[in-house]
């Protein structure tokens, strides 16, 4: 099932960036503000910088990077509703070096990241099996009004071999929801339990060794007692 949501009671207030370039986005860095682009929506991408605690407070949202809110910038009567679109971060401090907002405008469809969730007692895992969670994120494409912030999968019925795909959950997506991924993609399947194999193969292989080293012991033992009867 793909969850909605409701757009975030929620307004980010923006400065326009005159200056552009590495030095003044530095000094913006400095004083806890990030630069940021704000584009889509058929209009042209505007500069703007915005303070990273205000987009700190978004991301705590339950949807995350995909919670729509109302954009306004100071000082001004320009407004509009928009998510973030790509968010850039710095891998050794930690802080926001970039971001894109993208606009939110009715009619428009918006390209997003669901998240997938797992849910449910697997009975093949019960069985001995394991679960391959192999897509826990997948390309969306969605109108503003049929948002949503992930998918949820029962595994509950799904048995050793089981396998669900791309194109299964595709009727799960809300009306003008459609995946931008290869229909076949496994997103989450459950195996046989490959450790129990390998183990029950070295067993066997340590069988064979102890066999084939026990056997030239008797052989010789029994040669040796041939010569001393003689």
């Amino acid at each position: 099932m793909a969850t909605t949501i409701q757009t975030a009671d929620i307004t980010l207030i923006v400065d326009k960036r005159e200056e552009k370039g590495t030095s003044p986005s530095g000094r913006l860095r400095a004083v806890g503000r990030v630069p940021a682009v704000l584009y889509g929506g058929d209009l042209p991408p505007v500069a703007i910088s915005v303070e990273e605690k205000a987009v700190k407070e978004i991301l705590k949202q339950e949807a995350g990077e995909n919670t729509i809110f109302l954009l306004k910038l100071r000082g001004t009567t320009e407004e509009r509703m928009a998510m973030i679109k790509e968010l850039q971060t710095n891998p050794i401090s930690g802080k926001f070096t970039h971001i894109d907002f993208i606009r939110v405008m009715a009619g428009h469809a918006l390209t997003v990241t669901i998240r997938i969730e797992l849910t449910g007692d697997c009975k093949g895992v019960r069985q001995g099996g394991r679960i391959d969670f192999m897509s826990r994120e997948l390309s969306v494409e969605v109108l503003p009004r049929h948002m949503f912030d992930h998918i949820e999968i029962d595994t509950t019925d799904m048995m050793i071999g089981d396998v669900i795909t791309v194109a299964d959950l595709q009727p799960r997506l809300p009306e003008s929801a459609r995946f931008l991924e290869d229909p076949a993609r496994v997103v989450v399947m459950v195996e046989a339990p490959r450790l129990t194999e390998a183990k029950e193969g070295e067993e066997a292989a340590g069988e064979r060794v102890i066999a084939e080293t026990a056997e030239p012991e008797v052989i010789g033992k029994g040669k040796a007692s041939d010569e001393e009867a003689g």
